[in-house]
């Protein structure tokens, strides 16, 4: 069943019922708590906060892009740029839930969550404005001119549209446990990413406070889920509420996702199909030709006498925007280190023989030869002859490095590496 189709089944449900049946069977009161299964209640908690813990929300790919150091500023620049339209409004949905809570007291806690989201007195303190200079300072982000997607839009239009429309007990828990109960650890994981791309500490006090303070939004709108537990259909309404939240925040970080590797490719796709030239019409004669016997950029080495690894990998410095060429040489009875990657990769032998093994089959190799590599396949090539290895390898890197979020970024060539090093960048690239 989708998310909207539980939604609306839970509110036909609860609106079926007489007034009578719909109210609590105990309130939580500011003298205390009025429970007569607070056990019962708890293990219920235990329950939905482990199915929390476990939504596929948490496996989506902006937080393993985060967590890996994948993104850059300016992908966390689009991202929060996205997120503000859903930051602002915020309190409306607090709001949403006030108007619908039949019980006063609520209704006054609720208010108070208002009123600190607000800032209080306090204008510059509003949660909302700590984060607009974060967006400024931080991010350098025209707030006012921010073009939203679709996906943006949906997912702060259903946000406050189940708050409108739900039953208490449903939207407290869509907002405790799917929302608010997910601040700490969603913010720990986003700023991992942010200082990874170089994001200044001094910058991230919005997320900062969220994350060290004791949040009581949270426990105010979990007091408010759990006064409703003896009500028909309590836990179910709750999980599927909560899960409703959490479905809706993956499907917009996917959104999201999806929507940073298309702006990767769309300065590349827009050139092609605009039939635009990288080249003037007199090219300089070194920008497309590299001549026999000239050595290109270093980009790779590694050497492990362990492995018997050593290689040295060089790029040719031609101006290619999907195309990334380079050269591959192998010393007399060595290997280069045993790997896979995003991109493919056509082979040609220029000097020397060898062995190139790709997955599991293994072919032999001379001047003149050439091979193909699938991307993601295993390869490794030992130099068999007495002269060195000598390949050129064009590869589509340059379209891949867009296309594939999750390419770690370039590290420095080493000049040297010992066995224990070496293993690592061949882990690495596995």
């Amino acid at each position: 069943m989708s998310g909207e189709a539980k939604h609306e089944s839970n509110n036909v449900g609860w609106d079926a019922m007489p007034p009578s049946s719909r109210a609590p069977a105990f309130v939580v009161t500011p003298e205390g708590t009025n429970d007569p299964d607070r056990k019962g209640a708890e293990a219920a908690l235990h329950n939905l906060k482990q199915a929390q813990a476990e939504h596929p929300f948490w496996r989506n790919r902006f937080f393993k892009a985060c967590t890996a150091g994948h993104l850059t500023k300016a992908d966390f620049q689009f991202f929060f740029g996205q997120y503000y339209l859903y930051n602002r409004n915020f309190t409306r949905y607090l709001a949403a839930l006030m108007a619908n809570a039949d019980n006063d007291y609520h209704r006054a806690r609720l208010s108070e969550n208002l009123w600190e989201e607000g800032g209080g007195l306090e204008k510059d303190k509003r949660h909302a404005e700590i984060f607009r200079k974060f967006l400024r300072d931080a991010l350098e982000i025209d707030i006012d001119n921010t073009d939203y997607l679709d996906a943006t839009r949906f997912f702060v239009r259903e946000f406050l549209d189940f708050c409108l429309r739900s039953h208490p007990a449903a939207g407290s828990s869509f907002l405790s446990l799917g929302t608010e109960g997910i601040v700490s650890r969603m913010y720990t994981i986003m700023v991992e990413g942010m200082l990874k791309a170089g994001i200044a500490e001094e910058h991230l006090s919005f997320f900062r406070i969220h994350i060290g303070c004791d949040d009581e939004h949270a426990e105010t709108l979990e007091d408010m889920m759990v006064s409703y537990m003896h009500t028909p259909d309590w836990y179910n309404t709750c999980l599927s509420s909560m899960n409703y939240a959490l479905s809706l925040r993956h499907r917009f970080f996917e959104s999201l996702y999806d929507a940073l590797q298309g702006r990767k490719l769309q300065g590349v796709m827009s050139r092609i199909q605009a039939r635009r030239s990288l080249a003037p019409q007199y090219p300089d004669p070194s920008l497309i030709c590299f001549a026999s016997g000239q050595r290109g950029a270093p980009l790779h080495e590694a050497e492990a006498e362990r492995q018997n690894v050593k290689v040295s990998v060089e790029r040719i410095p031609f101006k290619s925007e999907i195309i990334d060429t380079r050269v591959v040489r192998i010393p007399p009875g060595k290997l280069n280190e045993r790997h896979k990657h995003a991109h493919e990769m056509i082979l040609h032998v220029a000097e020397g023989t060898g062995r190139v093994q790709v997955n599991e089959s293994t072919v032999e190799v001379k001047a003149g030869d050439t091979i193909f590599v699938p991307r993601w396949s295993l390869h490794q090539t030992q130099n068999t002859g007495d002269g060195e290895l000598v390949m050129l390898a064009f590869t589509d890197y340059g379209l891949t490095r867009r296309a594939y979020q999750n390419e770690p970024p370039a590290r420095p060539a080493p000049r040297r590496e010992d066995a224990a090093v070496a293993q690592a960048v061949a882990d690495a690239e596995e």
